[in-house]
Order: structure tokens, then sequence, then C-alpha cells
């Protein structure tokens, strides 16, 4: 499992704070013992296109899924300032691009399988985190 996810990572040759095509070294890959939590930012490529660069996704949920450590609940990022988009600003903990600002959509969720990630990112604020579980909700309320 191990070289698999190192395979995958050095195929796609992902820096970790843009995405861009740059090498990885081993102390930057994800291996199979990491566990990710809500609000940490991962690079993973775009679930819904096959071959597709990584984009950024949002942890919102990890330990309450029926297989914690193996899936995720995310919401895409990105770095288009739409209306609807909300700006991750001062709320990154940790993995910010300074040349770069990012925006949360959380109307844009999926599941994202432990063996997608490519590579880490970072880690934004519980507070920042769970604004977006309740926005999410919103989009999931009675109509």
């Amino acid at each position: 499992m191990l070289m698999l996810l190192q395979l995958v990572a050095k195929r796609n040759h992902l820096n970790t704070t843009n995405g861009k095509n740059t090498p990885l070294t081993h102390a930057n890959s994800v291996t199979d013992t990491a566990r990710f939590q809500k609000g940490d930012v991962f690079w993973v490529p775009e679930p819904f296109r096959r071959g597709s660069k990584p984009r950024l996704w949002l942890v919102l949920a990890a330990d309450s899924f029926p297989y914690p450590g193996e899936e995720y609940l995310c919401a895409a990022l990105t770095t288009s300032n739409l209306l609807w988009n909300y700006e991750l600003g001062d709320d990154w903990v940790s993995g910010k691009d300074p040349s770069k600002t990012s925006y949360c959509l959380p109307w844009v969720v999926a599941t994202i399988k432990h063996d997608a990630v490519v590579n880490p990112q970072g880690q934004v604020t519980e507070s920042f985190a769970n604004e977006m579980i309740v926005e999410c909700r919103r989009y999931l309320g009675p109509q």
C-alpha cells in the first residue's frame, strides 16, 4: 500500500503548496499511516474528471464516517473569487500559499478516499471548518 501511494505521488510530482508539477520528496508524500481530520486540506485529483489536475479539498468530516481514516467528506477549494465562495483569508493555520487566495465551495462536496490523496497542504481553523459544515447543511436542508 505504501509503495502504491508513493508511486501515485511520484507520478503526479505535486508540490504541497501549489499542486504544480514539481518533484516530491519522501518527507512530503502521503503514507498509509497518515489520517486526516476535520479542517485538514489536501490535494486530490478531481473525483468527477478522469485524468484531471488535482485540486484542494477541505475535510469536513473524518471520524464520523463508517470507515475512519479510509474516506473523508470534503468541500472543494478554488482560487476563483465568485459570489458564493467563502474566502479562507486568515483562517489558514498552516499551508497557505501567500501568492494565492483560496475560497471554499460548501456546495461542492465529495467523499474522498484516503488512497486518492496525493499530498497534504495544511489546515484551516476549526471555526472555518465548522462554518463550512453549517453552510453545506443549508444546501441539504428542507426545500
